[in-house]
């Protein structure tokens, strides 16, 4: 009888649902970021989202709030959470489809 080493133990939070919410969060979270850093002084968060989706910038804006998630992406490869890797790749393409709505509509 051959003697397998035990199965490998999976680290923890690496499921695809963590992954999805934090590929949700983190764009959401860049969008917000890149308000504080570029037009904080001269707007409030209600101008900024007025401008946003009355100037036709939406679906660039969301698309740099993206930069975000391969940053996490690239995290959770590193460190062997496939899983939640996959979850963030699949609200990316999620996002990516508002980006193509927001660019063309």
């Amino acid at each position: 009888m051959k003697n397998y080493p035990p199965p490998i133990k999976k680290a923890s939070r690496d499921n695809i649902y963590f992954g999805a919410f934090l590929g949700l969060i983190f764009p959401l979270f860049g969008f917000f970021l890149f308000y504080v850093i570029f037009f904080s002084n001269n707007l409030s968060i209600a101008e900024y989202f007025d401008s946003v989706f009355t100037n036709h910038t939406a679906a660039g804006t969301l698309a740099l709030s993206l930069l975000l998630n391969l940053f996490v992406f690239f995290m959770n490869i590193w460190n062997h959470k496939y899983e939640t890797a996959k979850g963030i790749v699949g609200m990316t393409m999620f996002y990516g489809l508002m980006v193509i709505i927001f660019k063309f509509a």
